[in-house]
């Protein structure tokens, strides 16, 4: 996985300052998972970043509108972000990329990097 161009990357000493502590050491082990290729951990970070920079009580959320927020962390990628982590860790069953096959690595991949973007837009959302 590549992700250079994405906001968190390129913004990564600047979030220290608008994310709460516990939100910022996500970002930074978000980070490393991306550059060691973690599907799984990739989607698992995301979706708990979002969650955490949602309940922590950190600039970026004391300056944003309720309707702001709103927008932000219901979206609907948000929300198949999240139901996407809950399959992975709630395990009940089959589920899509955890098979073992060939093609099951490639769609855990899609999946990581599609929850990289869905962080990368929300956080250049919300961060004035």
């Amino acid at each position: 996985m590549r992700f250079e161009n994405l906001y968190f990357v390129k913004n990564f000493l600047d979030l220290k300052y608008c994310l709460g502590p516990h939100a910022f050491l996500i970002v930074k082990e978000l980070i490393d998972a991306t550059k060691n290729d973690n599907s799984l951990t990739t989607i698992i970070l995301s979706a708990t970043l979002i969650d955490v920079i949602k309940n922590e009580n950190s600039n970026v959320i004391q300056n944003l509108s309720g309707i702001e927020i709103n927008r932000a962390f219901s979206s609907r990628e948000a929300n198949w972000l999240r139901q996407r982590r809950n399959e992975v860790i709630h395990h009940e069953g089959p589920t899509d990329g955890l098979l073992g096959n060939e093609e099951d690595y490639k769609k855990l991949s899609e999946d990581a990097n599609k929850s990289i973007k869905i962080v990368s837009n929300l956080l250049n959302m919300i961060v004035k």
